[in-house]
């Protein structure tokens, strides 16, 4: 049943996301900046950051392909370097933390511990539905694998060491990650900006959030030139990964 509910959650996801995040704060609805203030702001930005991050490394030690093939899980190998030696899963982790930071931005102590067991479900089911169809296409080296690297968190000082190790493709995470890095500062953005409005703040807060946004978009705007023109191509072969 999970793994079925994982079929389903993966070729929906892009949408499935947006989805519960406006669902979850419609119900469990932001807190005004003046009753919940830094310190939430402060931890939704570092959970956020770290999630980010984590996505970010991983594609630039492992380039990968995202997606799978027309909606359903692919994998032409099994992907077992980078980031991916320390954690099966380090982009969905980057995912799972980037929604806790999301919600945490809400000041909603009701909304985050929602917000949160629902993407974590929801991940937990797309994983399901990718470790069947891992170890149906690789079988014994799948399952070594698997008993070897833990599902979820990679150690932070084998991280570094294995970062330290690799040759670093900036290239790659500009191509793969502008469009995600895009949305997080739009979504994070706008949380803050409907917080300071509920506080009456946000016209003290305007010009900081513009210049954010205006940033955010210029660097959209060039990453998007640069991948349409192939100005700036990955320095490693694209493979696919469930």
């Amino acid at each position: 049943m999970l793994s079925r509910l994982g079929h389903l959650f993966f070729r929906t996801r892009n949408g499935l996301f947006p989805l519960l995040l406006v669902i979850v704060c419609g119900v469990f609805l932001p807190v005004p900046l003046d009753r919940a203030g830094a310190p939430w702001l402060i931890g939704g930005l570092l959970v956020l950051l770290a999630g980010q991050g984590l996505r970010v490394v991983t594609i630039g030690l492992d380039y990968i392909q995202r997606g799978g093939r027309d909606g359903r899980i692919h994998a032409e190998r099994l992907v077992t370097g980078g980031v991916f030696a320390l954690c099966r899963n380090p982009m969905y982790t980057g995912n799972v933390l980037m929604v806790l930071g999301f919600f945490l931005l809400t000041g909603n102590p009701a909304g985050v511990v929602v917000g949160a067991l629902m993407g974590g479900f929801v991940y937990r089911a797309i994983i399901a539905a990718e470790e069947g169809f891992l170890i149906r296409q690789f079988g014994e080296a799948y399952l070594d694998y698997c008993r070897d690297v833990p599902r979820w968190i990679p150690a932070p000082v084998a991280l570094l060491q294995v970062a330290g190790g690799h040759r670093f493709d900036w290239a790659a995470v500009v191509l793969r990650e502008y469009g995600t890095l895009f949305t997080t500062v739009l979504i994070a953005g706008a949380l803050v900006a409907v917080r300071a409005l509920e506080a009456d703040r946000l016209m003290a807060m305007a010009p900081a959030l513009v210049a954010v946004l205006l940033l955010a978009a210029a660097g959209w705007a060039v990453a998007r030139f640069l991948k349409k023109s192939r100005r700036l191509k990955p320095g490693r072969k694209r493979v696919s990964r469930a």
